[in-house]
């Protein structure tokens, strides 16, 4: 472990709490989807509309990252998308009606990948490749707390005030991590690592086959999440508090596949690691058709989905940050977009697709996706070993 690594933990923690928050104000929604509908007065499908909001603003991260050019910058990066954040959150709560949350959506839609990018860049640039999953995989807890502890606070904040509650929370605890960040994060960024034992570029076919792949994989993933609050309640009755329950479930499945990651991903390779990931969760949503209407069956197929596909999902990060390091934040943007647009096409058609079939056909039509982006990963993308780095950053 370098001296930079050993004086990581506080940024690390820092930004740990700071996704937190901000992924709470991006999870809860899912699993109370319909009450927030039914707060605006619109149907699932215009709330579903509503949430592709978020994924299509984040189209525009590419152009916010012309900002940031790649060091040095970003935690003036963060603090800017937490202002977002806040002020996004705000006006969501504020306004209680169906227009000022599309324009909540999108604000927060704009901060989240700002937040996301900063964050791993910061890491990226302070940790080697060969170690940096771990460190990254530590910051990806914070998704799966965010279900832990901000849906079922969610849940209870909704069921005693209202729908517009969490925004208000969540709005707040974003401007006191503006000053959490400022505080305890370092203004300037930091190259680690001998100029010999960098990674020159990969070639941008490389590139192009990670960005479908986490295309298909957003799809996927979204499939299920975007229509979950709906099935839930359709199938087996929930209430907000049992919807809370089983966002719970989900963030423990999470925190499974994010400890996979810290655990695995560096020691077997990023590839193999989002390979396992994907082929494991396609198989599992394939057999989630099967049982959609059967509780507990339901939940443990919905389980294993969750830890793989999340699994395989992170691990796909550490990958990402070095395919092109000397353009870093830029390739993590268009990631963004990848995923994004993939998440987007699903917020349109998945709850359509539910309306139609159910979520025995959602989850036929998830599973394939998945079964497609291992394909992708397997057939195309290829990860340089150490020394093949080292040799092809001293040719370069």
């Amino acid at each position: 472990m370098t001296e930079s690594e050993r004086r990581l933990g506080p940024a690390v923690a820092t930004l740990g709490l700071l996704k937190l928050v901000v992924n709470t104000a991006f999870r809860f929604v899912y699993p109370f989807l319909p009450a927030i509908a039914r707060g605006l007065g619109i149907d699932l499908t215009q709330a579903g509309m509503l949430v592709s909001v978020r994924w299509t603003a984040g189209l525009a991260t590419p152009a916010v990252m012309s900002f940031s050019r790649e060091v040095h910058r970003s935690r003036r990066l963060l603090v800017a998308g937490l202002i977002l954040f806040s002020t996004g959150s705000i006006v969501t709560a504020w306004s209680g009606v169906f227009v000022g949350a599309v324009i909540g959506f999108a604000l927060l839609g704009l901060a989240k990948p700002m937040v996301d990018i900063s964050s791993q860049v910061y890491v990226s640039e302070r940790v080697g490749y060969e170690s940096r999953a771990r460190y990254l995989g530590v910051l990806e807890l914070a998704w799966a707390g965010s279900l832990l502890i901000g849906a079922p606070l969610a849940g209870w904040l909704i069921e005693n005030w209202s729908w517009e509650a969490p925004f208000w929370v969540v709005g707040s605890l974003g401007a006191v991590a503006i000053g959490l960040a400022l505080l305890f994060l370092d203004q300037s960024d930091q190259m680690v690592g001998e100029p010999s034992a960098r990674a020159s570029d990969s070639p941008g076919r490389q590139v192009i086959l990670m960005l479908a792949s986490l295309a298909l994989f957003g799809f996927a993933h979204e499939a299920i999440m975007v229509t979950l609050g709906g099935w839930l309640e359709a199938s087996f009755s929930m209430t907000l508090l049992a919807l809370g329950g089983v966002g719970t479930l989900i963030g423990l499945a999470e925190l499974a596949g994010e400890g996979g990651m810290v655990a695995f991903t560096d020691r077997i390779g990023k590839k193999k690691s989002i390979a396992l990931g994907v082929g494991i969760g396609g198989l599992a949503l394939l057999s989630l058709s099967f049982v959609t209407d059967l509780l507990v069956p339901a939940m443990a197929a919905l389980a294993v989905t969750t830890v793989a596909l999340e699994f395989g999902y992170i691990s796909a990060i550490p990958l990402m940050t070095e395919l092109r390091p000397r353009s870093r934040s830029r390739v993590l943007a268009l990631s963004v977009v990848a995923s994004g647009s993939g998440r987007i096409a699903s917020d349109l058609i998945s709850p359509r697709v539910f309306a139609a079939g159910g979520m025995q056909i959602v989850a036929v039509m998830a599973g394939v996706v998945a079964m497609c982006a291992l394909v992708v990963v397997v057939s195309g993308v290829h990860e340089l070993s150490a020394a093949e780095r080292v040799r092809a950053a001293r040719e370069n």
